[in-house]
């Protein structure tokens, strides 16, 4: 078979899960991925008014940029800045620079406060906990791939708004 087209066959079940999702679970996974246990930690009070206003961002992004990038056939902004500017220089240092800000500003933040809750209602140490919760990412992402991920950011979701009208927000 064609290799360009195994690759593009992997990268499309990677980044689109296989195009497969509706948009129900897709717009419940990035709500779930985007609201996480440092919300409800860190930033429960002076978190919601920037929440609020990033939604329009992400409504500009659908409405403005993605029948762009669904144009130009890109799975990732990467991608995208390679096509439109040429040469791997700008897709390997945006795709660097977004890895390193996604370990210090997210997934640290995530599973230090996910450490904390685990401590506070388990009583286990902070570094199990880290260890844990890593560990139980990567049986899901690795297993299971990005689809069984979006189903499970989507059982957050429903968790997590059923919560927020039981407290009484």
């Amino acid at each position: 078979m064609n290799e360009k087209y195994d690759s593009e066959q992997r990268t499309s079940g990677y980044f689109l899960a296989g195009r497969t999702m509706t948009f129900l679970p897709v717009g419940a996974s990035l709500f779930a991925s985007n609201i996480g246990s440092g919300h409800f930690i860190g930033l429960a009070g002076s978190g919601a008014g920037f929440e609020l206003n990033a939604s329009y961002v992400l409504v500009i992004l659908g409405w403005v940029f993605l029948p762009v990038y669904i144009k130009t056939d890109v799975f990732t902004m990467a991608e995208f800045s390679k096509k439109r500017f040429g040469g791997d220089r700008i897709r390997l240092y945006q795709t660097v620079l977004a890895l390193i800000l996604s370990i210090f500003t997210k997934i640290s933040v995530d599973l230090y406060s996910g450490a904390i809750f685990l401590n506070q209602a388990l009583g286990w140490n902070m570094y199990v906990s880290v260890i844990a919760l890593v560990a139980l990412a990567a049986v899901f992402t690795i297993g299971g791939g990005l689809s069984d991920v979006i189903w499970t950011d989507f059982i957050q979701t429903i968790i997590m708004i059923i919560s927020y009208v039981r407290v009484g927000g």
